[in-house]
């Protein structure tokens, strides 16, 4: 597997400590994006069915629904394995719990001068499915949503080739108090979210992670709705010593570099022999996995940079890289700097 390691005054030097998404690179995807969103918004329904059919396999025949019947959305968690179902209901209340700290009063101020904060009317929520299911992301999206006092919410998920959606992001979606859910994903769904179809409602908002094009459709679509914001692919940063467990660190590795072929991982440790055991973890974890050849693909832009300072070096780094994920095995590292990250 491609991994390539630096030691400090090399990865300084490399362009790659300064690695950002540069959405320019992608004029190909972004030709693409903008002539599915103009056929969404001429053709609604039409383009959705031949989009679908094209890029996930699947759409329903003239007068069927693209939606999730209810009955099925609300079922959904009987089919799951219990431990799973009671993870999930333990996340969501977790997530709850989180965002009603965060509620602001409706009204703030003196007389004449006030902050009035109004949930939107509707919003979308959009969770991947192409390449793997995540049920967290629904939680994570729709249940800040329902919180805030959003009245209809809805989720726009790709659907399998034979037209279903996975149990567990159905569950997810029961659980956050989802309304309904349309089995339409990519840059085709983002379009239908923002213009509406007769068959999806238009949104005010739309939350949700995707990939390069469901990326691009959001800044394609921005001031038709509001967006969650353009965000880059997954990456992390794993800071660790040579007392952490290497196949720990590999996972954590793993799991974000699985979400798409632009993911970005980072080791950063001052042991040489850490690394090296974390690089054959990965090449045996991988070997073993559904998505090996999607991490496969990511790791060629996975690092292990390696320091020879005093311990607040990895917290520098840490916060000029900025990562989205910071994975820090508190009992595998000494200094409490690190925790500054």
């Amino acid at each position: 597997m491609p991994v390539k390691r630096f030691d400090v005054g090399s990865w300084l030097d490399s362009p790659l400590s300064r690695r950002r998404l540069d959405l320019g690179q992608f004029a190909a995807e972004r030709a693409a994006v903008v002539e599915i969103c103009a056929r969404v918004q001429a053709e609604g329904d039409d383009a959705l069915r031949e989009l679908g059919k094209r890029f996930d396999g699947w759409a329903p025949e003239a007068g069927e629904s693209f939606a999730v019947p209810s009955s099925e959305v609300a079922a959904a968690a009987e089919r799951l394995q219990p431990a799973d179902r009671t993870a999930l209901e333990f996340a969501a209340r977790r997530i709850r719990d989180f965002h009603e700290r965060q509620v602001q009063p409706a009204s703030l101020g003196s007389p004449g001068l006030k902050l009035l904060t109004r949930p939107v009317r509707r919003a979308g929520v959009y969770a991947p499915g192409g390449r793997a299911a995540y049920p967290s992301t629904v939680l994570m999206t729709a249940i800040p949503a329902r919180v805030a006092g959003v009245s209809d919410l809805v989720l726009a998920t790709p659907p399998r080739p034979d037209g279903s959606v996975p149990a567990a992001i159905l569950a997810a979606a029961h659980l956050a108090g989802v309304d309904a859910v349309y089995r339409v994903g990519g840059a085709q769904a983002i379009a239908a979210l923002a213009y509406g179809t007769a068959s999806i409602p238009r949104v005010d908002v739309v939350a949700g992670p995707g990939n390069i094009y469901v990326t691009l459709a959001k800044k394609e679509v921005f001031g038709s709705m509001g967006v969650d914001g353009i965000a880059g692919p997954t990456e992390v940063v794993v800071v660790a010593d040579g007392q952490a467990r290497p196949d720990f660190v590999a996972a954590d590795l793993a799991a974000q570099l699985e979400h798409d072929p632009l993911a970005w991982g980072l080791l950063i440790t001052d042991s040489p022999e850490l690394a090296g055991r974390v690089e054959e973890e990965l090449e045996s974890l991988v070997r073993g996995l559904d998505r090996a050849e999607i991490i496969r693909q990511s790791s060629a832009s996975t690092r292990q940079s390696r320091w020879a300072t005093t311990p607040p070096a990895p917290t520098t780094r840490c916060r000029r890289r900025a990562p989205r994920d910071l994975a820090r095995p508190w009992a595998c590292i000494r200094f409490s700097s690190a925790r500054a990250c």
